[in-house]
């Protein structure tokens, strides 16, 4: 893996500068939060007659439109627009392509460019003089993408919410060959690149990958610009965090729509499987956990053996073997971070907890699809805290009944039943032989130890949030706000939080299972 590309920081100086059309798009999420964004997208670093900002509002609200009719008395740039009553196809793309048919019928026409920012991504003052350069410098570059961060993450990240392993890891190869992906926010696009490609796809609740998609094929290059420019929110409950990983998840698989567009007429046949790959490799990744997740605990069940030998000497080189397997994928990821300039750790965040929501994420698009009801819709997560559950007896009939993290425990008893019936056994095998041995080479299996220890620990994750959450965080304690212009922008301790923090308690099986190799091994030597 060769060194991963970072784009130059740029800044673009003068007043000589490309239109641009800013868009915020909105569905129903919170008023204060859409107020601090329209705020500083109007406060930006960047001459006022070189941009407008337009306000994208799909929930068709009465009381938005009066909210951006008091910012446009600050700033007359602001606009207000909506498809109209309460549409509900094409989601987040039939409103940014609204947006598209809007701005043409304003004075001057469209601008050059077109920026998008999500409702709770609250931009820098410097954003748009920091992206558009890099869009200057290549007249084939049609965007260019600055990373998402979050101000809100709790301490210790408990819910793996970061999603830096994206932004650090995954994206900077992708820049290397002027193919990043789209990070759905924060991004600027050519105008005529957009209109080259008949606009924001809505084959896909997936908009922004399918955009990068289509762009690279009808030969554009898309980069991405390693530099903090946006602040954002996760969602603040495990029930929002939860409805936006199914909706991600869906969103994945429908990219697999490409095959079915017009658009893809112009894709060559390599170009369609690069299109369609990351919907294959999810839905087997996720097929192929679950399968292990309800079958493992029944293989266990049989208190068989795990492993098949002839001698002991064989037994402890595919121990070996094992070992040296996981010190090659550990060499692996540690490599390919170190390729993106990135000091990740070894042990990889693990959320093995949300694989069964996925599955039916899966099963239900599937039938929707089958069915001809067409993609699946989601709607909009929510941010700010809005815990109804307050007491601990509340909180536990959420999560088990409305959640359904009542699976959960059906899942960690499968596997503790499991344990128990694998060690019992071996204690019925060592009357005649080793009970270490035979432990070993049932539940103790280094590489079936490293499976369903990691699913127990990571399906305890949402029963552990529920018995102990994090303490709820005011949004208003994580932002500076100018008491005269109420401009808001997150605090430096909240953009300070250390961002990756692969969950300890996770590692656990992975370092346990290297010391077990060994120590097995060296037993039975």
């Amino acid at each position: 893996m060769g060194k991963a590309k970072r784009q130059p920081l740029l800044r673009l100086v003068g007043d000589i500068c490309p239109t641009v059309d800013v868009f915020v798009t909105y569905c129903g999420e919170e008023l204060e939060v859409l107020v601090d964004t329209v705020r500083a997208a109007a406060a930006l670093d960047y001459p006022k007659d070189r941009y407008r900002l337009i306000v994208l509002d799909d929930s068709v609200s009465s009381t938005i439109e009066t909210e951006v009719g008091k910012l446009q008395s600050v700033s007359k740039n602001i606009y207000y627009t909506t498809r109209g009553s309460k549409p509900k196809t094409h989601t987040k793309a039939g409103n940014l392509n609204h947006g598209l048919k809007y701005v043409s019928t304003l004075p001057g026409g469209p601008a050059d460019l077109v920026a998008v920012l999500d409702v709770d991504m609250i931009p820098s003052q410097h954003w748009l003089r920091a992206i558009v350069p890099h869009i200057l410098t290549d007249s084939k570059i049609a965007m260019a993408n600055p990373p998402q961060r979050q101000y809100n993450i709790p301490d210790g990240d408990p819910l793996g919410q970061s999603m830096d392993i994206l932004f650090e890891v995954l994206e900077p190869p992708k820049n290397a060959t002027n193919s990043a992906w789209c990070c759905g926010t924060g991004f600027v696009v050519r105008r005529d690149a957009l209109d080259g490609i008949g606009g924001i796809p809505e084959e896909s609740i997936n908009e922004d990958v399918l955009t990068s998609f289509f762009l690279t094929a009808a030969g554009w290059k898309i980069v991405y610009v390693h530099e903090d420019v946006q602040w954002g929110l996760v969602p603040s409950t495990i029930t929002t965090h939860l409805k936006q990983a199914k909706r991600m998840c869906a969103g994945l698989i429908s990219t697999a729509a490409v095959y079915q567009s017009p658009r893809a007429q112009r894709m060559t046949p390599e170009e369609k499987y690069g299109a369609l790959f990351p919907s294959i490799a999810l839905v087997t990744s996720i097929t192929f956990n679950m399968a292990i997740m309800v079958g493992l605990p029944f293989l266990l069940l049989t208190g068989a053996p795990l492993v098949a030998y002839s001698t002991e000497s064989q037994l402890r080189t595919i121990l070996i073997l094992f070992f040296i397997k996981f010190l090659a994928i550990s060499t692996y990821n540690f490599l390919a971070t170190r390729a993106a300039n990135y000091h990740l750790s070894l042990m990889w965040i693990s959320n093995a907890w949300v694989i069964p929501f996925q599955f039916m994420t899966i099963v239900r698009f599937a039938i929707s699809i089958l069915t001809g009801g067409g993609v699946p819709l989601f709607t909009p997560s929510g941010f700010v805290d809005m815990r109804a559950a307050k007491t601990l007896a509340s909180r536990i009939k959420v999560a088990l009944w409305d959640d359904g993290f009542v699976i959960h425990i059906a899942i960690i008893v499968s596997f503790g039943a499991g344990i128990v019936a694998s060690a019992n056994g071996a204690a019925q095998a060592a009357q005649t032989g080793d009970f270490w041995k035979e432990l070993i080479i049932r539940a103790g299996w280094p590489p079936i130890f490293l499976i369903w220890s990691i699913y127990i620990i990571d399906c305890w994750t949402p029963l552990s949030y529920t018995l102990n959450p994090p303490p709820p965080m005011a949004r208003s304690a994580l932002v500076d706000r100018d008491p005269t212009t109420q401009l808001a922008y997150p605090n430096q301790q909240a953009k300070d939080q250390v961002r990756v923090r692969p969950s300890q308690v996770s590692a656990v099986p992975r370092i346990l299972y290297c010391i077990g190799a060994c120590a097995a091994a060296v037993f039975l030597m």
